[in-house]
């Protein structure tokens, strides 16, 4: 269901390659000025979506978002994303949210390892202690150089400490090992409760035969043990996979598991997919086949990224989603097994537009709630003019009820159709993501309907669908909002265009002031002050609506 504010009291708030490739010299004044190009808003499909929100407003390239889902608090959510800085290197951004999307706070960067380093990858984990952990790619090629790091956030991602290096890019001589980290953590409470897992491949120009790479760290990430190769006698890789990205995930029962493609000849005539099973933190693996024979799509710029899920309702119940062209045209696809990816069963057609139409899916990402719904979304091209990849697209999904054996009709989630941009064929948007809890369903996918490729957001009750009320958010850097001082002793003052309201919650979410501003006209600027002193000393959030936009910032009362 859509969270009100007032549900945000009763949670607790525990606190294939996505390369960006080079980047053009920046547009002038002139070209950052353009008008917007005005999309025609289309009205057909099952479920209307409230409006799209621009989650990073970057000003050219924002890509490949990461959404994770709060395990304590289905309104606590943090985005991260690769987000280009005007004259210096792309960077992860993050911005979190404790309402739902409601608000959101300022976007963080990740500061570089190096000052010439490009930042790529990004994918976020919570543990089970309400911790939050930040992998991805720090790098430059010619000289290569760089690593795989993580970082962690103890206040729910409104600020990260500083980065531990997980695998370094000379850790296997030549085969640079720094390409599209996923990184998963045991949250079982078993006796690997807590052990993080990173795996990774080599970087996407180094040429075959290559191997996928598993990290574990036992120590929340303060150090991590010595790599080793997913793959093993008589479960290669083979010689001929560039790219053999390592798909994992972590049951319930702190079972972990990886799903790598295949193809080695003297192992089987014909491209696999293999899965690894792990009972024991990483150290032994047991291995399946889990598809023989796959049909692969061929079409270079369709974005084939697979994953991996696990039902948290039964720990013998994975889900494995890919894009298949086994129905006559690329489409996203599923298959199930019930007994831990031992065998499986029968794949599933999850796009229901018309078989074999010619109409590219792709993009796909999946995640089950915690009651076991099964939730997915991708990018879709049904009612496009044209066939291939470089054409107009929707984001669409589909969803599963734990109690159900059939998916929904499927239902878009983008409020419009979006125009293809050139932009699409480079590197940086191969991946959108979506999580569920109570029956709501959230989604981070870039787009170009503005002319550049920002990230964009959504937030869908699935069982009563309809508006959900969510509003823009505001800009990476608002110069009209200022408020002050931070670190505060007992008052607190804001001003801002349009300023109509200050709240300020504890970092459990927690609402203990709330001020309402009055004006007459929506623009004017507005101040208003808070009275703290009754507050003890400690890390609080403020919030800031404006007519602007909506903020969420940390602030610290010391007496």
């Amino acid at each position: 269901m859509i969270h009100s504010k007032r549900n945000l009291l009763n949670y607790h708030i525990s606190g294939n390659s996505g390369r960006s490739g080079s980047l053009s010299k920046p547009p002038d004044k002139l070209t950052r000025m353009r008008i917007s190009l005005i999309m025609v808003l289309l009205v057909y499909g099952l479920m209307a979506p409230a409006q799209n929100i621009n989650l990073s407003q970057g000003l050219y390239f924002d890509g490949e978002p990461y959404l994770a889902l709060d395990p304590v608090n289905p309104l606590h959510m943090v985005v991260a994303w690769m987000g280009y800085i005007p004259y210096q290197q792309i960077a992860i951004k993050t911005s979190a949210t404790f309402d739902g999307g409601l608000t959101w706070s300022p976007v963080n960067s990740i500061s570089h390892a190096s000052p010439n380093f490009t930042s790529a990858d990004p994918s976020l984990a919570f543990d089970a202690s309400g911790n939050l952990f930040l992998a991805y790619v720090d790098y430059r090629k010619s000289p290569d150089s760089g690593a795989v790091y993580v970082v962690k956030s103890a206040d729910g991602g409104l600020s990260w400490n500083q980065w531990k290096k997980v695998i370094d890019a000379w850790d296997d001589g030549l085969k640079r090992p720094i390409d599209r980290p996923w990184l998963t953590i045991d949250r079982s409470g078993g006796p690997y409760n807590g052990r993080m897992y990173v795996t990774t491949k080599p970087a996407p120009w180094i040429a075959p035969p290559n191997r996928p790479y598993l990290i574990c760290s036992a120590d929340a990430g303060q150090s991590w043990e010595s790599w080793r190769y997913l793959d093993t006698l008589n479960w290669m890789v083979g010689p001929y996979i560039a790219g053999p990205m390592a798909a994992p995930e972590t049951g319930s029962n702190g079972m972990f598991y990886a799903i790598y493609p295949s193809w080695e000849p003297a192992q089987s005539l014909q491209p696999r997919f293999i899965i690894a099973s792990s009972a024991n933190g990483g150290n032994a693996f047991s291995y399946h086949e889990v598809i023989i024979g796959a049909a692969g799509v061929t079409d270079t710029l369709s974005k084939k990224g697979y994953r991996l899920i696990a039902d948290p309702t039964d720990p013998a119940h994975l889900a494995f989603i890919r894009i298949s062209m086994m129905f006559g045209d690329p489409d996203v696809v599923m298959i199930e097994s019930h007994n831990a990816g031992i065998t499986w069963a029968d794949t599933t057609r999850m796009n229901d537009d018309s078989v074999g139409n010619g109409r590219m899916q792709e993009l796909a990402w999946a995640g089950f709630s915690p009651a076991g719904d099964l939730i997915s979304a991708w990018r879709d091209r049904r009612h496009a003019p044209d066939t291939g990849y470089a054409t107009s697209y929707e984001i669409y999904g589909a969803v599963r009820w734990h109690d159900s054996l059939q998916f929904s009709a499927n239902f878009r989630i983008s409020d419009t159709i979006i125009g293809f941009n050139q932009v699409l064929r480079g590197k940086g948007n191969d991946f959108m993501n979506v999580v569920m809890a109570d029956d709501t369903m959230s989604a981070v996918w870039g787009d170009t309907r503005n002319g550049q490729l920002n990230i964009w957001f959504d937030r869908m009750d699935l069982r009563h669908p309809g508006p959900s009320g969510t509003r823009p958010l505001a800009t990476e850097n608002p110069p009209w909002l200022k408020y002050g001082p931070n670190p505060v002793h007992d008052k607190l003052r804001a001003e801002a265009p349009g300023l109509s309201n200050l709240m300020l919650y504890d970092l459990k979410g927690t609402i203990l002031k709330s001020l309402s501003v009055k004006g007459h006209d929506n623009d004017e600027l507005r101040t208003a002050t808070l009275m703290l002193s009754d507050l003890p000393n400690g890390e609080y959030l403020l919030e800031a609506r404006t007519s602007r936009g909506n903020l969420i910032q940390k602030i610290l009362i010391s007496k």
